[in-house]
């Protein structure tokens, strides 16, 4: 295995011409004409992407097609090109960012690999420390560090098994809706019995907001849709969705972020 890919550490990470707090600040420039309402109706993001973007909850850089809905509602040309370039989507920020990944040796794809093993290990940190905090055992009954999805047995706990579904960021909503579609078909067929929660884990802010507007309704289990930092390397938020199983049955949630004690108490 590649030095880089054992050591992420070692890695310039592709992303960094993104400047976050520069693109912050040409969204309170766009903001000074018009309300976040007049901006959401504009572009079709929702008020939660806007607020996210705008108040720098998520770290991530923002997908080019959300950046395009935006610079659609920017009258002004400076502006428009400022936007692009403060995310990375420049002309110059483009030719920047394949030069970092070429100079580590790497293929274009080399973020989306890193990213996946971050989530994985923080996964895996997570459930040792729920296992020593609060004397819960777990096993992993499928799943490894290269696949997607993985099956968490769980003993003296609040449910018996999660499953849960790790989601590469995703550039549309129709594709977004098929793989959430497809992640709840690919549960259902495993036809677990007990206490059991799926939730689908994204790294992307933007899939985070859409996902969590598609409840799993036919479900008789609980649902949530889990926002993965990798700059962090922390579950950071966690939404439950409707599902056949009544509300109040609902495991409380207050995230896996904080070593899951919400999934066991």
């Amino acid at each position: 295995m590649n030095e880089f890919i054992s050591n992420s550490g070692t890695l310039i990470n592709p992303d960094s011409v993104y400047d976050q707090e520069r693109f912050i600040n040409i969204l309170q420039i766009i903001l000074q004409k018009k309300t976040q309402k007049e901006l959401s109706e504009q572009t079709g993001l929702n008020n939660a992407t806007i607020s996210r973007m705008l108040n720098g909850a998520r770290s991530g850089r923002p997908y080019k097609s959300t950046i395009d809905k935006i610079a659609k509602a920017i009258d002004d040309p400076e502006l428009i090109q400022e936007l692009y370039d403060a995310t990375g989507y420049s002309s110059k920020k483009i030719r920047e960012r394949k030069k970092i990944i070429a100079d580590n040796g790497f293929s274009l794809d080399l973020s989306t690999v890193q990213v996946h093993e971050k989530f994985f290990s923080t996964l895996m940190r997570g459930l040792s420390m729920m296992t020593s905090l609060h004397k819960v055992e777990w096993t992993i009954k499928s799943g490894t560090p290269r696949s997607y999805d993985y099956l968490i047995e769980l003993k003296e706990g609040n449910i018996d098994y999660w499953y849960i579904r790790y989601v590469d960021r995703i550039t549309s909503d129709e594709e977004r809706k098929k793989a959430l579609t497809a992640i709840y078909g690919e549960f259902a067929k495993l036809k677990l019995g007990g206490k059991i929660k799926v939730s689908c884990a994204t790294p992307s802010y933007e899939d985070y907001d859409y996902f969590v507007t598609i409840p799993p309704y036919q479900l008789n289990t609980n649902a949530s849709i889990i926002y993965f930092d990798s700059e962090l390397e922390r579950f950071a938020d966690e939404t439950f969705l409707e599902t056949a199983l009544p509300l109040k049955e609902n495991i409380p949630v207050k995230d896996f972020c904080n070593l899951t004690e919400s999934l066991i108490l």
